[in-house]
């Protein structure tokens, strides 16, 4: 449920950048995800079809550009990524060295990255 409030929030940024660059209406929402958000496109697309009626949004679309998680290897520097349902409650291991000392490099991103207004 926290989708409706974060399409919320989209809408509004996305109104408001088209009235600061004094446009009629907002044809697309480029928005980056990490894999690690438990975040669903089905959902903003709805809240966001919901919420934009009447608006200058209304049939935009919204566009979803996923960021992989990627992890460090602590001890040999290797970036590696990993499929979040795939080590869901497992251990992970460096596929190098076989450690299991890493930082995580990307996966939580939420970031409108861009609007295309008219």
């Amino acid at each position: 449920m926290h989708e409706l409030g974060l399409t919320q929030y989209i809408l509004n940024t996305s109104l408001r950048y088209a009235e600061r660059v004094d446009s009629r209406k907002v044809v697309a929402v480029v928005l980056r995800l990490g894999a690690l958000r438990d975040i669903k496109k089905e959902w903003l697309t709805h809240y966001f079809q919901y919420l934009s009626r009447g608006t200058a949004a209304e049939g935009a679309e919204i566009l979803v550009r996923v960021d992989p998680i990627v992890c460090r290897c602590v001890d040999c520097r290797t970036d590696f990524e990993i499929d979040r349902d795939q080590y869901a409650g497992e251990d992970i291991f460096c596929p190098v060295c076989s450690k299991q000392n890493y930082t995580l490099v990307s996966g939580t991103a939420f970031q409108i990255e861009g609007i295309e207004v008219i």
